[in-house]
């Protein structure tokens, strides 16, 4: 396991956030073609909001999705994600290592996480 890793998970146990499992290398997928947006308005159905910098900053984009349901952050964000929150406090949504959501996890929330490692390729949302 590389060091960067390792240091996630410990930051992650640390930070008191869920992690389901150990992280593992991210696997290709199809393309879902999702790119950033530049500051619009949050669109009615999103999920949770990602940025490509740590700190909640730099490029962004929405995503969303049905409760149970694992969707690919498409090629754009693949292991670009560095940031990112629900935009409802009490929604919960896990980011995973692989594009079919296996491998490591952790959760989100209103609150967000602003330092994430070059990992996540999927998302479910849990509520």
């Amino acid at each position: 396991m590389s060091v960067p890793r390792k240091l996630l998970l410990t930051a992650v146990a640390l930070a008191s956030t869920v992690v389901l499992a150990q992280p593992s290398s991210a696997q290709s997928a199809p393309s879902s073609s999702l790119g950033p947006s530049s500051g619009s308005a949050l669109p009615a159905a999103a999920s949770w909001h990602a940025f490509a910098s740590t700190g909640f900053s730099g490029p962004d984009t929405y995503f969303s999705g049905n409760p149970g349901e694992c969707k690919y952050v498409g090629d754009n964000w693949n292991d670009r994600i560095r940031s990112a929150r629900t935009e409802v406090a009490t929604r919960r949504v896990e980011l995973w290592d692989n594009y079919n959501c296996t491998g490591g996890a952790i959760i989100i929330d209103g609150s967000g996480y602003n330092s994430i490692g070059a990992w996540v390729s999927a998302y479910r949302v849990v509520n």
